[in-house]
């Protein structure tokens, strides 16, 4: 009787696998998706028209081009936080928020897992865009 039980057991094993969970997000990760979403966030509340005379407000918050492996970044986060331009703006609250929360996350609880590339404020102010080129094909 035993023989017999075992394909079956060895069955019922393998047929109730457990469900995967991925791994949480690393602070990296979590920091990097974060900036990225504020970034678009920004260009996003910057490419809108304004429906109210005080969403005007918007064209004069310092830029916001976050990368999280320049120094300057934190004074970046800072400094649009503190910017008094847009008090009682639902978009800006929420955008200035969600700055705050990646400025706390980099200052505190990643701070031991940051490796900043560069300190170059410049950079920030004026970001060189990305382009990709494609290698000339010759045959």
């Amino acid at each position: 009787m035993m023989p017999s039980l075992l394909p079956l057991l060895l069955l019922l094993l393998l047929g109730s696998t457990p469900a995967v969970q991925p791994a949480p997000p690393t602070c990296y990760s979590r920091m990097l998706s974060l900036s990225r979403e504020i970034t678009g966030d920004f260009q996003s509340l910057q490419a809108t028209e304004p429906s109210e005379p005080s969403e005007l407000c918007v064209r004069y918050l310092p830029r916001l081009y976050l990368d999280i492996h320049n120094y300057c970044v934190l004074a970046k986060l800072r400094d649009f936080v503190a910017s008094p331009q847009c008090w009682k703006v639902a978009q800006v609250d929420a955008l200035k928020d969600k700055v705050r929360k990646l400025y706390t996350i980099m200052n505190s609880f990643c701070r031991r897992d940051l490796v900043f590339l560069s300190d170059d404020c410049n950079a920030l102010e004026y970001p060189i865009p990305v382009t990709t080129i494609l290698p000339d094909r010759q045959g």
